[in-house]
């Protein structure tokens, strides 16, 4: 058996040194299986089973006979040669991803081997807070649950190994309370989220702490930070100290001191600061995690599992994103009518990300600001509206000059019904607000041409259109510079939203940042959650158009009239497509907290969830009908507007129109869709009706797309 097999453990009080095989595993856990750590790349890595237990004051000396200057360099050895003129052939990781390095010290241990000190872990808890020094202490092996040491060279030639080994350590238990167990993470309806666990016998009070800090280089380290100490075993992130006031217009009080860089801050000129590159690099760097230690006097726990933090984070809104919401024309203060009141506002969020957020009025709370409130002779008097953000405590108001005294806290409860009623199967492409930003890509990534696509592209500006066409090629940067009216912002997104949706091969549009320097548009395109492959834009695209061309193929014969294509365009989606209840819920939760939506949702919002995955709601259904139409021939436009539910709801909604023998007509696959039932009179009950029609009339409202005066 080699070397590499097995390391030698020195107890260096004792002076004694010992062999232990990592073959050999200790008591055995739920978690020492490696198979859950073989991720995305199995072959990688060579995961060795077992896991080795050490002592807390435990020092690791690896055998080898090859000095440390004889170890061949990894590519980011040689990035750091400026700070070390050796090779690094370990490393210890904190996490099974191996993405966090502790960057223990490796040293020679006389003719024995490289020896590995842990002391850089408490040194780093040390210097970010202060009460984790006291009880890590100055030396020893700290609290994490688990460490993964990774060989990186052959410790017989010093060469660098095909497949790195990782061994995985855990450091004993004695003398440590219980870790706690069971910690979880819960999002809350009023924009905060808890942290609870079990209670740990023994112990009298926690601590929460937050792990992960990324440096402008991109580089992360653990940087433990204490977030909180309780005697209860759960913790909010709105909990503050008893004698803090309120604050109305911060929320998540107990999180801004961990909020380091804010992508509100990009463009900033400040010598010193960082750049929009660097910021970018911190903002999309890995992800905070949380974790909870057992206190009792003295004695404590090692760190629970660490639980990701990350998207929580990005639904959790602290404050308003003051530059953006001046760039978006939102910073201002006094309205002339109640229907100009914004619907959203930029608010910077717990992961230093800028997301819009939804806005609630309150008609109790708001109020007229006069001598005399009440009558319309005043003509100073003013409509003080106050608002919140969603569900939050976040509580402002607007000024509204021109109201009926008689009838605004009718308008406003209208108004607050409205907006809270306003949940949907469609989604309008990106509202959500990105920083413009100078990001420089290479010019062999930037899209400059129009380029020839498989199906017609269809929109009513030459931006949109251009847009539109390299959207659907899979491009995502492109070179807006021939566009002057590419310098609005409204511009770019009414164009984005017009190409998004009337053209069935374009992937849901995530956010885009628009760089004014280099005149370039960076969209962010979902295409990571229709299938395990995380398809790119470009391979997305590309298959959606193939089964499209299939379904053509297949359904449309040579010699068919347009009312016959058309039934068999409704048909072929009624028998293939699933209305994905489950997916809309969920999309409205992430949609209500973020203004966006995850990978997971996207598909249903486009052609993908169809082709992908046999789910959709309204958007997927109508941009499908588009796509297959637009292959078949037929002139088509996809309608979005507001309809009546039974109940009395409104919600938006998204369906299509299509020319028939010269007349549009309206088709509405998604409420077409009896589900199982193989009802006629279901499937065909919105196939074709007149757009005067009362069934259409009395139940929904649109407005014609431009488009549709061109086709």
């Amino acid at each position: 058996m080699t070397f590499s097999r097995f390391f030698t453990r020195t107890i260096a009080a004792l002076s004694i040194v010992t062999l232990a095989s990592f073959a050999l595993p200790s008591a055995a856990h739920a978690d020492d299986s490696v198979d859950q750590l073989k991720k995305n790349d199995p072959t990688a890595f060579e995961w060795l089973e077992g896991v080795q237990e050490v002592n807390q004051g435990d020092q690791l000396v690896i055998p080898t006979k090859v000095k440390l200057a004889d170890f061949e360099k990894r590519k980011s050895d040689e990035a750091d040669s400026k700070s070390s003129r050796f090779a690094t052939p370990f490393a210890v990781y904190s996490d099974a991803a191996l993405d966090v390095d502790l960057e223990f010290e490796l040293g020679t241990y006389g003719t024995e081997g490289i020896s590995i000190s842990p002391s850089w872990i408490t040194l780093q808890s040390g210097s970010h807070a202060s009460p984790l020094a006291d009880i890590t202490g100055s030396s020893g092996w700290g609290l994490l649950p688990m460490y993964y040491l990774v060989q990186y060279n052959d410790l017989q030639t010093g060469k660098l190994l095909e497949h790195p080994i990782v061994r995985r350590i855990r450091v004993s238990d004695e003398g440590f309370l219980p870790r706690p167990q069971n910690i979880s993470v819960d999002e809350e309806d009023n924009g905060t989220f808890s942290v609870s666990w079990d209670p740990v016998e023994g112990a009298d009070s926690y601590y929460v702490v937050f792990l992960n800090s990324t440096d402008k280089d991109g580089k992360t380290r653990l940087s433990p930070r204490l977030a909180a100490s309780t005697n209860q075993t759960s913790w909010n992130s709105d909990q503050r100290a008893d004698d803090e006031p309120p604050r109305d217009r911060t929320l998540n009080t107990a999180l801004p001191a961990f909020l380091t860089v804010q992508e509100d801050s990009k463009g900033s000129s400040r010598e010193g600061w960082l750049t929009d590159e660097e910021l970018d690099r911190i903002l999309n760097s890995k992800g905070k995690q949380v974790s909870v230690i057992a206190k009792k006097n003295a004695k404590i726990s090692k760190m629970s599992n660490f639980i990701d933090i990350a998207n929580t984070l990005g639904n959790t809104p602290i404050r308003i994103a003051s530059n953006a919401q001046r760039q978006l024309g939102l910073d201002r203060w006094e309205f002339d009518n109640l229907s100009e009141l914004p619907a959203q506002i930029p608010m910077t969020m717990a992961d230093g990300h800028t997301r819009m957020q939804s806005l609630v009025v309150d008609p109790e709370k708001s109020w007229v600001a006069s001598s005399n409130p009440k009558t319309v002779k005043d003509p100073e008097a003013k409509l003080n509206v106050v608002y919140h953000i969603g569900n939050t405590r976040f509580t402002s108001h607007y000024i509204v000059k021109n109201f009926d005294p008689s009838t605004y806290t009718e308008d406003l409860q209208k108004l607050k019904k409205d907006q809270e009623e306003a949940n949907t199967g469609y989604f309008a492409p990106n509202l959500t607000y990105t920083k413009q930003v100078q990001k420089k890509e290479s010019n062999d990534n930037v899209a400059r041409t129009f380029p020839d696509t498989p199906v017609q592209v269809l929109a009513t500006t030459p931006l949109s259109k251009y847009i539109a066409a390299n959207l659907m090629m899979g491009y995502t940067n492109i070179d807006l510079s021939q566009f002057p009216e590419a310098e609005s912002d409204s511009r770019i997104k009414a164009a984005l939203i017009e190409a998004k949706d009337q053209n069935g091969l374009i992937p849901f549009i995530i956010g885009y940042q628009y760089a004014s320097k280099d005149k370039v548009l960076h969209v962010t395109l979902g295409t990571e959650g229709a299938t395990d492959q995380h398809l790119s834009p470009k391979d997305y695209s590309g298959q959606i158009n193939s089964k499209a061309d299939q379904v053509v193929a297949e359904i449309i014969k040579p010699g068919m009239d347009e009312e016959t294509k058309v039934r068999a365009i409704n048909s072929w989606i009624i028998n293939h497509a699933t209305y994905n209840y489950d997916g809309l819920e969920g999309s409205h939760k992430v949609w209500e907290k973020t203004g966006t939506l995850t990978p997971e949702y996207t598909p249903d919002h486009d052609s993908g969830g169809i082709f992908f995955k046999g789910t959709t709601v309204c958007e997927g259904y109508a941009n499908v009908f588009q796509l297959l139409a637009t292959k078949s021939g037929l002139s088509s436009v996809v309608m979005t507007g507001i309809v009546t539910r039974t109940n009395g709801a409104k919600a938006g909604h998204a369906w299509n129109q299509v020319k028939v023998n010269g007349t549009w007509k309206t088709v509405d696959t998604t409420w077409n869709d009896g589900g199982d039932s193989g009802d006629p009179a279901v499937e065909t009950k919105y196939l074709m009706i007149p757009n005067n029609d009362p069934l259409l009339t009395r139940n929904r409202a649109w407005k014609d797309p431009a488009l549709k005066k061109i086709l």
